[in-house]
């Protein structure tokens, strides 16, 4: 069952650099990255609205909180725009952080209240109370889905199993531990003497998983970024071998 409690996550960094060469995590954490992967794009949209905004697609999310009901085809379709279900809900259930609250609550199922019709004609259902049936009726009629019980048939629930490590690269690459995968990363992240490497424990929490988000859409060093952000003035690009400062 998902928690509020913040997850500890190991970091191998590398000191003179200031980034992560890659994180070390069991089951929790990694279960958290992927779940990002089942989130509508809506979602994420509400999710980092405290955040500098993305694109344009925070501008076309707030055009329909502000666009008045009656210019959409029903009150359930604005309902479902600005606030799409996952398909994953039962994984969510098991996640031990929460990270969107809206996927706590059960989900609801509607369906259209002639009989026929949803059951031979147009077999519709919604997640949304009085969306639109093929056949013009609004979709009142409730119906309730047996609920699955994790962890009755030996599994963890989430995504990956709880027996296995794994370790996560800057840019979010997931792979099972192993001595050479990790030394493959030692030697992609340019380190030379083991000296320059430092083993770091930080707490990941809602604040810190939805951070990962966010820069997970615009950046290759997630991890070092939310982690171990840099200034402005601090910010490098790599030309020709040559520290230039970023304008």
């Amino acid at each position: 069952m998902a928690s509020s409690n913040p997850l500890a996550l190991k970091l191998l960094i590398h000191k003179r650099a200031n980034h992560v060469v890659y994180a070390e995590s069991g089951k929790d954490f990694v279960d958290i990255l992927l779940s990002f992967l089942t989130m509508p794009i809506s979602s994420i949209i509400r999710l980092t609205t405290r955040h500098p905004k993305i694109g344009s697609l925070n501008t076309l999310y707030e055009s329909v909180q502000d666009l008045e009901t009656h210019y959409m085809q029903t009150k359930a379709c604005k309902n479902m725009l600005l606030h799409p279900r996952s398909a994953a809900e039962e994984q969510y259930k098991n996640l031990m952080l929460y990270i969107d609250d809206e996927d706590t609550d059960p989900t609801e199922y509607y369906i259209c209240p002639t009989w026929s019709c949803s059951s031979k004609t147009h077999c519709l259902v919604s997640t949304a109370a009085n969306a639109r049936c093929r056949c013009g009726q609004v979709m009142h009629r409730r119906v309730y889905r047996k609920q699955q019980n994790h962890g009755l048939d030996g599994r963890d629930g989430g995504f990956v199993n709880g027996d296995t490590g794994f370790l996560i690269s800057d840019d979010l690459n997931v792979f099972p531990v192993s001595t050479s995968k990790s030394l493959e990363l030692i030697k992609k992240a340019g380190v030379s003497e083991r000296t320059v490497l430092e083993q770091r424990t930080v707490s990941v929490g809602r604040r810190e998983a939805l951070s990962i988000l966010k820069t997970s859409l615009i950046s290759k060093m997630v991890l070092s970024d939310v982690f171990f952000p840099k200034k402005p003035q601090q910010k490098y690009n790599m030309l020709c071998g040559k520290k230039v400062p970023v304008p």
